[in-house]
């Protein structure tokens, strides 16, 4: 059976990664970094297993494209 993948908030991914909220939005925008997915109106969250992955290697990290 697999694990299912939980959502993170902000305070949660900002603490394990030890980025500020800026720097946060700026790597996220250049691309660099996971982007959040929409839970409802209002509300964002990171998949679990993206920050995982992006903290596995963030100099070589990149999106993983839908096909």
């Amino acid at each position: 059976m697999s694990k299912l993948d939980r959502f993170m908030r902000e305070r949660d991914v900002l603490d394990v990664t030890s980025l500020s909220r800026t720097t946060l939005w700026r790597v996220m925008k250049s691309g660099q970094f996971p982007r959040p997915v929409r839970i409802s109106p209002g509300r964002v969250g990171w998949r679990e297993s993206a920050i995982i992955a992006w903290q596995e290697n963030p100099v070589e990290w990149c999106p993983v494209k839908a096909v």
